[in-house]
This record gives structure tokens, sequence and C-alpha cells, in this order.
């Protein structure tokens, strides 16, 4: 819109311009707000919404902060649509938004819109979308802004801002959902391999009870008895020598001979095959 940052004395032509910087401010907020609250905050206002909240807002503003002889005009204007039974809930509003207001109204460019939609972001993320909530469900502000958006119908850059922001916030909570799936999916494949990881095999099991045995023929018989012992008794497994050195940790003493002699009975057994 050419008069974006009109400040005349046209008081119609003012309303218009500040409404739209609040508007388009407002929009640039979500980039600096959480996707839930994005949705929750698109979820409130269609086109005609945000534009008669903020023609309300403007409105609002300029009456009754700013003042002079362009606030008076419009109060004047404001009266035929009713919105003084509106006028406690805007000051609510206005507590909480104050930062924003004073900088969609004093910006002169795009990067002071910019900082103006940073102001909304930080006061909604603090709980101002239940009082905006509450302003735009009211009786007095639906009947105000349906009467002031026939009155001042939204302009066509509004309608593509509104559009193409509707757009960008579908596609990026479509990626979310889409990384939070992979996400899950990761984490659950994880999980899986980690317990394969520690799962013990059935020839891990096997190896296990014949170590236990083995400890057990420790106690009874001396290292050459056990050297015989150990050929009878450990099964004929690729990787049996592996797995007798790791039983070696937890058995000492004669233990440790009889078991080496045993790995070296295994070994002989598979070069006389």
């Amino acid at each position: 819109m050419e008069d974006t940052f009109y400040r005349g004395p046209d008081s119609e032509k003012q309303l218009i311009a500040v409404a739209y910087r609040a508007a388009e401010s407002l929009l640039r907020s979500v980039n600096y707000l959480t996707p839930a609250i994005t949705a929750e905050l698109l979820g409130l206002l269609n086109l005609h919404t945000l534009w008669g909240l903020c023609l309300v807002l403007a409105g609002w503003f300029l009456a009754t902060v700013i003042s002079g002889p362009i606030g008076i005009a419009i109060n004047v204007a404001l009266l035929v649509y009713g919105l003084w039974d509106l006028w406690d809930r805007v000051r609510e509003l206005y507590a909480l938004l104050k930062d924003w207001f004073w900088g969609f109204y004093n910006a002169t460019n795009d990067k002071e819109l910019d900082e103006a939609g940073q102001h909304f972001a930080t006061a909604i993320s603090k709980g101002g979308i239940t009082i905006l909530e509450l302003v735009l469900t009211h009786r007095a502000f639906r009947f105000a802004s349906g009467k002031m958006v026939e009155r001042f119908p939204p302009p066509e850059k509004l309608k593509k801002r509104v559009n193409a922001e509707r757009e960008r916030a579908s596609t990026s909570e479509e990626q979310r959902s889409k990384t939070e799936s992979e996400q899950r999916k990761t984490e659950s494949e994880q999980k899986e391999a980690e317990r394969k990881r520690t799962e013990e095999t059935p020839k891990e099991r096997r190896v296990a009870q014949r170590l236990a045995e083995l400890r057990g023929t420790v106690q009874g018989y001396g290292g050459v008895e056990l050297a015989k012992d150990v050929g009878a008794k450990l099964p004929s497994l690729p990787s049996t020598e592996t797995y007798l050195l790791i039983g070696l940790a937890a058995l000492g003493g004669v233990t440790l001979v009889a078991l080496l002699a045993a790995a070296a009975s295994e070994g002989n057994k598979g070069r006389n095959r």
C-alpha cells in the first residue's frame, strides 16, 4: 500500500495507514513465535477479523492516546460504531501491548515494523493471546469491526500478505510434524538396536553355562584334571577361544592355567580335523 506511512491531515487516510501498519507488524510477529502459538494466533484471525481488529485498535489509539484534531475526528466516527462498550477490553490489551502500539504507530520503514512485530510476539507469548481472544469474541467488537470493514475494505496488499503467511505457516507445520515423526522413528530404532545389543544370544548363554560349569570343576579338580575336562565340556564353536578369554577375567589361580590349557587343547582339535 502506497500510503503505509502516511501522517497527513486526512483522518480516514491516517486511520487506514496506522491500521495497516498494525496488521503488517502483527503478521511479522509470527517469525518470533513458537509454531504452537502461531497456529493459535492464525486460528483466531482471518483476513476480515485481522483487518477489523487493527482498524478498531488503531482507531482507539488515535482517539484516546494520540488525540489532537485527528483523534477527535476519529473519536466522533467511532461513536457511530458503538465501540465505547469495548474500550475497557482494549485498555487491557493496550497495557500488555503498549510497546507494540507505539512501535507500529511510530514506524517509518519495514525494519521498524519488524521490530514492532517482535514486541507483539513477546507480549502475546506472555498470555496476551487470552486477552486478544476476549476482545475478538466481544459482542461490541464483532458488530463494530464488521461495520468498519464494510466502510474500509481490506487493502489488496494485506490479502496477499495474509495468504502468504498462512501458506508459510502451513508448510512450516508440515515440516515440523515430519521432523518430529523422523525423530520418533530414529529413537525407536536406537532403542531396538540397544535391546538387540544387550540381549544374550543362545550361543552366548550356552558358553556362559559352560563357564559356570568350569568354575565348579576348578573347585574340585587340579589344573591337569581340568585341562582334560575342558576338552570334553566345551562345544566346537568358532569363537570358543574368544569366549574363554572373556571367562578368564572371572576366574583365578589354577583356573587360569587350566583354561589356557583348555584353549590350547581346543586349538589342537581344530588343527587335527
